[in-house]
């Protein structure tokens, strides 16, 4: 490949950090206000003009993992709370008990804009948006700053404790430090795929019961036919349960690389093709739908899987179904293993790997790594949940580079496999890591210290007091 080289340059340093977290979305909001809270300098850097990565960025309006299954138990409480409460103010999602109750937590992305502007700039924190994080030069094995990429052009701030939330682990990546990516047969990832706002839609009017049945059959039909290239094409639920009319589908599927700048644009691009052509198949096909409209798409394609940091400690899919208990737990998730299909194919390939591959040619998991899937065998969505309807936990040494000493990583990059990625990258599980990663790497920058020598003991004592579920 051809290669250009270019004069090397002085960049100005612009800050000087405690505590450095990079992302914005449902793990860096959380580390950001927790490392603050606990008296560290704190930046938040965020690549948006807004917070909330996934969450608005990819309009995925549910909080999940937020209760465990078959059980009145929270999973999320602390600043993961407290943002809910105040969407609710807001008007832009349910009472926050009331939503615990039921086991997800819908809200409008506008609404987790505002609350995350707020909870961030109230809690002491420096922000800085519309800015990427280019480079994260190591010295001695540590690194010493991260530089950015902005309309100011290249900058550098500098820190003691680094906190990776891109959800891509992309300080993590551009430090040197190990990754793992995908699952081991074949490192395939989970597809990405995108949520979008739908308005215009008769809800009274719907088919329901066994009509919905035979308009999801004759739906089924049109994909298996080719006439709907989306995946899925149930058109979704109301968002944030407050407007009447209103939907956001999770129907769009592409499989591809989320660090692959042509796979990113490829899915875009299929994406919103797929979104106008469904739409306009409900339109002329399904009753309460003969006005419906496309509101908006997302300003990113929704991602769910790429790389993992190469932890002191990994999260694994055995941990997920046996409902493993840790005495160094900093987060509790009580969600399944919810592999989405990496060839981008079937609606749901955590259970129909088992029965028979739908796909043609069937996928090199059922062929050739039968023995690699999760759970027990079994087509039952219980065999792969939290056995006894409780929940797994997130070890402190998940959230701790075993390569860069001053590294630590929040939301879906933690150090995990495959299968209990599948699980954890839920908002509620990751809000929750992301409060452990910012109190605990406050601790260690106050003890100056690394994040692995920190007491987890204290770090456990002090979520509980700010009424984290640890």
């Amino acid at each position: 490949m051809r290669s250009i080289t270019i004069p090397s340059r002085e960049i100005p340093v612009i800050g000087e950090y405690d505590v450095i977290v990079a992302g914005g979305g449902p793990g860096g909001i959380p580390a950001a206000v927790a490392a603050a809270r606990a008296g560290a300098k704190t930046l938040l850097v965020e690549r948006y003009g807004y917070l909330g990565g996934m969450a608005t960025a990819g309009l995925i309006a549910v909080i999940l993992g937020v209760r465990a299954s078959g059980t009145s138990e929270p999973m999320i409480g602390g600043i993961a709370e407290r943002l809910c409460r105040r969407m609710a103010e807001l008007d832009g999602a349910p009472p926050y008990d009331e939503a615990i109750a039921r086991g997800s937590v819908p809200f409008d992305p506008e609404a987790f804009k505002l609350a995350a502007d707020e909870i961030v700039l109230d809690g002491g924190c420096d922000l800085r948006l519309h800015s990427w994080v280019a480079e994260a030069p190591v010295e001695d094995g540590r690194i010493s700053a991260l530089i950015l990429e902005s309309k100011s052009g290249r900058e550098a701030v500098t820190g003691r404790v680094f906190i990776d939330a891109t959800g891509d682990a992309d300080v993590v990546a551009r430090s040197g430090a190990r990754f793992t990516f995908g699952r081991s047969a074949d490192g395939a990832v989970q597809s990405m795929g995108s949520m979008f706002r739908i308005a215009g839609v008769h809800d009274d009017e719907l088919p329901t019961g066994e009509s919905r049945e035979a308009f999801m059959q004759r739906a089924t039909e049109a994909v298996n036919s080719g006439d709907i290239t989306a995946y899925n094409p149930s058109w979704g639920g109301v968002v944030g349960g407050r407007r009447s009319g209103e939907h956001m589908p999770n129907a769009t599927r592409f499989a591809g690389d989320p660090t692959n700048v042509e796979d990113l644009t490829r899915g875009e691009v299929q994406i919103r093709r797929d979104t106008w052509q469904l739409v306009r198949w409900w339109r002329e096909n399904v009753p309460g739908m003969e006005d419906v409209y496309l509101v908006q798409t997302p300003p990113h394609i929704g991602l769910r899987e790429s790389r993992q940091m190469v932890g002191l400690e990994i999260v694994t899919g055995d941990d997920v179904v046996d409902a493993r208990r840790r005495d160094e737990a900093v987060a509790r998730c009580p969600y399944w293993i919810d592999i989405h299909c990496p060839l981008g194919r079937t609606k749901n390939s955590t259970h129909l790997c088992y029965t028979g591959c739908p796909n043609d040619p069937p996928c090199p998991m059922y062929e050739e790594h039968y023995d690699e899937l999760p759970g027990d065998g079994s087509d039952d969505r219980a065999a792969l949940h939290p056995r006894d309807g409780l929940w797994f936990d997130i070890p402190w040494g998940s959230l701790v580079s075993a390569d860069v000493p001053n590294l630590l990583s929040a939301g879906r990059c933690i150090s995990a496999d495959h299968q209990a990625m599948s699980a954890l990258r839920v908002m509620g599980t990751c809000m929750a890591i992301g409060e452990a990663a910012g109190e605990g790497a406050a601790m260690a920058a106050d003890g100056e210290t690394d994040p692995a020598a920190i007491d987890v003991g204290a770090l456990q004592e002090r979520l509980r007091a700010n009424g984290a579920a640890v």
